[in-house]
């Protein structure tokens, strides 16, 4: 009975977001008051290519890319109905990955082709894909490749930006690509978990970004050609907008967090009964949902959200960067992905302490040799990248804070190099990072303390 209820609550969940973007995409447009404003950004969007970091609030517009990500979600949520698929942790977290990713990088165009490709994978070697949708899902993170192969690699110089123009070539490259990935990434993604020991939540970062270094040196560095990099196009209303939305997300953010933690808190008896339990767990290899119930995860998403955004408000007051860009609105939610699973604000605030730490050296070491602070905490890349160092949290829950913060602190030193590898065509580029870390540091934590090893 209790796996009929989270069923029914992680559904409720991911039919609520997606309705709620819809309909905020409908009442920014009304407050706008331009109605073709939408379509044309979302015509924007969804033809351009998305490497890290295009923002659609930059591309398309507000309105468009809550369009977008309601769009997309729904779709999602209409193909789990349709296949009747029982929902469980891993379809939760690659939901919110999707949400997070469609105000960057994934459109209703992109995400298909891998999609599609996993579930025709799944269908040759005669097993359902209702099983594996969540994969399907994950995949999603070459749909900025996806892009590329559509528009602007078949085209050359003769691309032409935020005009949709797909040739036949294009969309043989991306079938091609879509299939091979149905191929190629599910057995990634258990490989990838017997490297790093489940120490990493984002395991399908440290797997597509191998597959996507592949691809990108054979696409660009084997055939002899520039990656171009992301999209830029003008937005007035963004780049009028000096507070880059702070108000508005805040409020966006207050009221998904405060009401999913409201609906934990009630459907838990009124009470916090047993979030101290949760709070116990290091987050390795752990299912929140399936020992606690949906209802203490809704508490743990509600609170744990509200530690993040307290976080985010505090870089862009204190330091010197962006706000609330497609980017980091994005980043909110890929930071929220494993709290049914693996995180809750024990086990992951020493790793957002890790890129404090890490910044407050870099500071003292510029002045003490009397230059200028290359990045800040709200440097787009390391807002992007300590969202996902949050999947290094059963390093904390395990081997304690101060493990933490080295491991946020060697994430940080990576987050924004780690992109050249796959050239920006791979979106899950912290998960990967967060992957790289957890390689670096567990085979230095489990040499110190051989006590603690993880034997696969």
């Amino acid at each position: 009975m209790e796996k009929i209820k989270n069923d029914d609550l992680m559904r409720g969940m991911c039919w609520g977001l997606s309705i709620f973007f819809l309909a905020a995409a409908v009442g920014t447009a009304v407050y706008g008051g331009d109605w073709e404003q939408v379509y044309k950004g979302f015509v924007r969007i969804i033809g351009s290519p998305s490497a890290l970091i295009t923002d659609y609030f930059k591309v398309g517009g507000l309105s468009a890319t809550l369009f977008n990500a309601g769009l997309c979600t729904f779709a999602c949520c209409c193909i789990v109905r349709i296949l009747k698929c029982r929902l469980s942790s891993s379809f939760f977290a690659s939901y919110i990955l999707l949400l997070a990713h469609c105000f960057y990088g994934m459109n209703l165009l992109n995400i298909w082709p891998c999609f599609i490709g996993v579930a025709l994978y799944y269908h040759h070697i005669k097993k359902n894909i209702r099983d594996y949708i969540h994969i399907a899902i994950f995949s999603m993170a070459f749909a900025p490749l996806i892009s590329e192969l559509l528009f602007r690699y078949p085209l050359g110089d003769k691309f032409v930006a935020g005009e949709i123009q797909i040739t036949a070539a294009g969309i043989i490259l991306a079938g091609v690509f879509g299939l091979m990935a149905g191929f190629v990434l599910p057995g990634m993604l258990e490989g990838a978990s017997r490297m790093h020991k489940g120490y990493n939540l984002y395991n399908g970062g440290l797997a597509f970004g191998l597959v996507g270094g592949f691809i990108y040196a054979f696409l660009y560095k084997t055939m002899g050609l520039t990656s171009e990099g992301p999209v830029e196009l003008v937005n007035p209303l963004y780049d009028g907008t000096g507070d880059q939305y702070i108000i508005f997300w805040n409020v966006m953010f207050g009221i998904i967090l405060i009401s999913t933690f409201i609906a934990g808190y009630i459907l838990n008896g009124r009470q916090l009964k047993n979030y101290d339990r949760l709070l116990s767990e290091t987050g390795h290899r752990t299912n929140y949902a399936q020992t606690y119930g949906m209802p203490l995860c809704m508490i743990n998403f509600g609170l744990y959200g509200l530690m993040i955004l307290l976080y985010m408000d505090a870089v862009f007051l204190l330091t010197d960067g962006v706000a609330f860009t497609g980017p980091t609105v994005g980043a909110m939610f890929a930071a929220l992905t494993f709290a049914v699973i693996g995180q809750h604000p024990k086990n992951t605030w020493s790793i957002f302490g890790g890129y404090v730490f890490l910044y407050i050296i870099v500071a003292v070491v510029c002045a003490l040799q009397g230059r200028p602070v290359p990045w800040t905490l709200s440097t787009q890349g390391y807002i992007n990248g300590v969202a996902f160092a949050t999947g290094l949290a059963p390093i904390a829950g395990r081997y304690g804070w101060k493990a933490g913060i080295a491991a946020g602190a060697v994430s940080a030193a990576l987050c924004t190099s780690t992109g050249a590898f796959h050239g920006g065509f791979m979106i899950f580029n912290g998960g990967f990072t967060a992957g790289i870390t957890a390689l670096i540091m567990v085979s230095v934590l489990e040499h110190h303390y051989p006590h603690m090893e993880v034997n696969i």
